[in-house]
């Protein structure tokens, strides 16, 4: 038998014969004396410093010299002082540290915090209606699985109700709303990184002209429009709000006598309190048309005023203008007052917006014979 101590600890071994022992512990003894000039020179620190680091590594189950290689070649990566924020950017990362995501429990975790947040209406359903189609367009994929290039291929095949691509802005739209999806949980930790925040965005004209009716066409229309829309017509025709937050409006956000309307922040498009003033010949338009405060100026929704639109543009053979109405009220405001600020304070909208698409398309004299228009 051997007494091996070259490892630093004790270990017998065993041999069948003398001999073999004796061979053996000779060639021990030369690797010990070929080492004895670095253990010659150790100091009682080093020998506690290597006693450390020993107990270190033992439970990884690897010896000093290993370990040693390994950190070395990871500070020459990344350097020194930065090994253990790497490492723990590393595990935040990898999989082995994220429960799986279903993508529709992501969405469902997203709404229920907006909601608990007092978002408002119309953001939580345009919310819903857009990531419905991200989750049915993709169903049984894990929120960690997507990458830019899944989500760039959905939003430039996106097409609408008649196959026809979508318009740039729509599909901006969208990709604001799922970026904002997968936002949301890389703030919390269940993915890694945003696969949105390196999309193409198609370039929009956000200097376009509006389009909007003449003074004869929203006489006309005011006449043919159904009784029952009426007022909203009046509301979003002269006081400039949108279909969505008329159809939300009761007769006890307006007010005839002071001349406003009062557009709370769960109907307004931007979660913000406002008042729309009503110029006199809307408060004539809407006073015979009054009902119970808690009734609604409409019943329905934006699609069904939508269509009662165009069914009085048809009967009137007005043209069919998308969102008419607030663009008309918007042109004639800036045109009357040509104050853009108070415009847009009015109507909820910036004065970057109404500056650029509203300002010199009519005349003042058109806005004075537009509020003018009395039943």
């Amino acid at each position: 038998m051997v007494a091996d101590y070259s490892n630093g600890k004790r270990q017998w071994r065993t041999f069948a014969s003398e001999r073999e022992a004796r061979e053996e512990a000779t060639r021990i003894v030369a690797r010990l004396n070929a080492l004895d000039h670095h253990g010659a020179g150790m100091t009682g620190d080093h020998r506690r410093d290597l006693a450390r680091a020993t107990g270190y590594v033992a439970p990884l189950g690897v010896d000093v010299p290993t370990a040693c290689s390994v950190v070395a070649e990871a500070a020459a990566l990344v350097g020194f002082e930065n090994i253990v924020a790497a490492c723990k950017a590393f595990a935040r990362r990898a999989p082995a540290a994220r429960t799986p995501l279903p993508l529709g429990k992501a969405i469902v975790d997203l709404l229920e915090a907006k909601e608990g947040k007092g978002r408002s209406t119309r953001l939580l359903a345009d919310l819903r209606s857009r990531l419905a189609r991200f989750a049915t367009d993709h169903p049984g994929i894990l929120l960690g699985d997507f990458t830019t290039a899944t989500i760039q291929h959905w939003l430039d095949r996106l097409t609408g109700a008649d196959g026809k691509p979508l318009a740039p802005q729509t599909k901006r739209n969208f990709a604001t709303v799922v970026g904002g999806l997968f936002e949301f949980h890389r703030r919390r930790g269940a993915i890694p990184d945003n696969p949105c925040a390196d999309l193409e965005r198609d370039a929009v004209n956000r200097t376009e002209d509006v389009e909007f009716w003449t003074v004869k066409e929203a006489a006309d229309l005011l006449e043919a429009i159904d009784a029952k829309a009426k007022a909203a017509l009046v509301v979003g025709l002269f006081a400039g709000c949108r279909t969505a937050e008329v159809c939300r409006l009761t007769w006890g956000d307006v007010d005839l006598t002071h001349g406003h309307v009062a557009v709370g922040s769960k109907a307004a498009k931007t979660a913000s309190r406002r008042l729309a003033p009503l110029p006199d010949n809307a408060v004539a338009w809407l006073r015979p048309l009054a009902g119970n405060p808690t009734d609604r100026l409409f019943q329905g929704d934006p699609s069904t005023l939508a269509r009662a639109v165009s069914d009085a543009c048809t009967a009137a053979k007005v043209r069919r203008l998308a969102n008419g109405a607030r663009h008309s009220a918007i042109t004639y405001k800036v045109a009357s007052t040509g104050d853009v600020a108070r415009v847009a304070l009015d109507c909820g909208n910036s004065p970057t917006v109404i500056h650029g698409h509203y300002r010199g398309l009519a005349t003042p004299e058109d806005a004075k014979a537009f509020f003018a228009i009395m039943p």
